[in-house]
């Protein structure tokens, strides 16, 4: 008979009735429902970073030109616009997990579901840094926070587009993007629209106000197909990527802050975790002075760079509203 595993029952026990003891046990699964997606980080550039710092230069415009008679083709030329970048600090996204011998050795002495979960909770310290890092992908401020790399609110806040609540969404992000294209000295190509899910069903509603439905279509993210809406504009389907991870900014009325983004031009530039061949969070075993404990620490290096600034992109906030507006009056 095994005295062990009998008392360790009885210790567990909850209740004893007529005949029987009832002990309270557990599924041997943990339900797990942690959101793991951050679909921008499939979408944007990823390249390595110069130093501790970002930097390059921007070329805005060409030498000028001008018609000419044939015979007399003198001309004062005009030189290119290229310009210095604002340089971007290379920061840090870090967690780290400590585990005691003594309550390991506690939990698998125990040899129940979940006695040793060390493995699961090391994996998860990757998901904690990807988390972080999508929120400051947009709220990220660097003066008001140092240790923070500057997120797209601040890169695109000069220069900010109003839909008011007796606007409609849809005519509002067309006349937006219309404008960014509608230029003949920058070759601006918009690709996709980030915003909060609230901004999709303002969305819907108005097409179904007039009759309309908004279409999807399957759109790539993280290398899998997944089908999203697009809204039609001047230049054709833009995807629509709903991110929890885009806050709304609370007030009177609540505002839904929206990026039109040229994803190609949004870049991670990211420093190698010794070595580490990709941007993403490494993990490593930290040695402890006390060997028997375990600690591990996840980080990854970088900083957020957007080219062409707020001429390839833009940021829109979007207010709440009671009432659906139709998108054609």
């Amino acid at each position: 008979m095994d005295f062990k595993a009998q008392f360790a029952d009885l210790q567990a026990a909850t209740s004893f009735v007529e005949g029987a003891i009832i002990i309270d046990e557990f599924d041997d699964e943990i339900f797990d429902d942690v959101l793991r997606e951050h679909p921008v980080w499939g979408r944007i550039t990823k390249r390595p970073a110069p130093g501790e710092t970002t930097g390059g230069f921007d070329q805005t415009a060409v030498g000028a030109a001008r018609t000419s008679d044939p015979r007399s083709l003198g001309f004062t030329a005009t030189t290119e616009t290229r310009l210095a970048r604002t340089r971007q600090t290379v920061k840090a996204i870090v967690t780290n997990r400590e585990f005691g011998i003594f309550d390991r050795s506690v939990g698998m002495q125990q040899a129940r579901p979940f006695s040793d979960l060390t493995d699961k909770d090391v994996a998860d310290m990757n998901t904690a840094v990807m988390d972080t890092w999508n929120t400051t992908f947009y709220e990220g401020d660097a003066v008001g926070d140092p240790t923070e790399f500057n997120g797209l609110r601040d890169f695109l806040g000069g220069d900010i587009i109003s839909i008011g609540a007796t606007a409609s969404v849809a005519s509002g992000l067309d006349d937006a993007i219309l404008d960014m294209v509608n230029r003949s000295d920058r070759g601006v190509r918009p690709t996709a629209i980030y915003t909060n899910a609230k901004v999709v069903q303002f969305l819907i509603r108005e097409f179904e106000l007039v009759g309309d439905l908004l279409r999807t279509e399957q759109i790539l993210v993280n290398g899998s197909p997944r089908q999203l809406f697009v809204l039609p504009t001047a230049i054709g389907m833009i995807p629509l990527f709903p991110d929890v991870y885009n806050a709304s900014i609370a007030g009177t009325p609540t505002l839904y802050p929206t990026f039109i983004l040229t994803e190609r031009l949004v870049r991670w530039e990211f420093v190698r975790v010794l070595g580490n061949a990709n941007p993403m969070p490494r993990t490593f075993e930290i040695a402890l002075a006390n060997d028997l404990d375990q600690e591990f620490t996840t980080v990854m290096f970088g900083a957020l760079e957007v080219l062409g600034g707020t001429v390839h992109h833009k940021y829109v906030q979007v207010a709440d509203r009671s009432t659906t507006v139709n998108p054609v009056t």
